[in-house]
């Protein structure tokens, strides 16, 4: 039936592949259908491509940028303008997380920090110049409690709502809908 030759020829051929399975499991710790690989550009070694299948939401970022997300990126750069509350010890306000309502674009929850202290302020942009151009109203600050925010100043009116959770990925370069 087999040869000798042949059979040793497909135990080495077994062996590679179970070999290479368990590498890749070892240093990926997931199956490739079980995570979004990212992977070096092959034109530039600085930007990276996915190997998921992008969702047409995805795609339509990709191409032109939402609303949300132009707000997104003008808050985060310009935190320490919009925020009424001064970092202590001369620091900077940096953008941690974005909180929306499904519906709702213009008003919203941002947690920042700043290396001493944590806040979040519920924010409410002005979108008649968009995109060019936003203004921004803080309508509630809060500060970080044992296991939740409580409010300090200004009304809550988004309180009780589900809310989207917004986060910056570093390896895409931009902000995530994680939930």
């Amino acid at each position: 039936m087999f040869t000798k030759k042949q059979i040793y020829i497909l135990i080495i051929l077994f062996l590679v592949l179970a070999g290479s399975i368990f590498v890749f499991h070892k240093k990926y710790d997931k199956w490739p259908w079980q995570r979004n690989v990212v992977l070096p550009s092959p034109k530039n070694s600085d930007s990276e491509i996915s190997l998921t299948p992008p969702t047409p939401s995805a795609i339509f970022s990709q191409t032109a940028k939402g609303l949300r997300e132009l707000i997104m990126e003008d808050v985060a750069k310009r935190i320490n303008e919009i925020s009424s509350v001064k970092p202590v010890l001369g620091g900077k306000w940096y953008v941690l997380r974005f909180w929306f309502v499904n519906d709702l674009d213009n008003t919203f929850y941002v947690e920042c920090e700043e290396g001493h202290i944590m806040r979040k302020f519920l924010i409410t942009a002005d979108i008649s110049e968009a995109p060019n151009e936003f203004s921004y109203q803080v309508d509630a600050i809060f500060d970080a409690g044992e296991s939740d925010w409580f409010l300090i100043s200004g009304e809550d009116r988004l309180s009780g709502l589900p809310l989207i959770l917004y986060e910056y990925d570093e390896n895409l370069g931009r902000w995530i809908k994680k939930n």
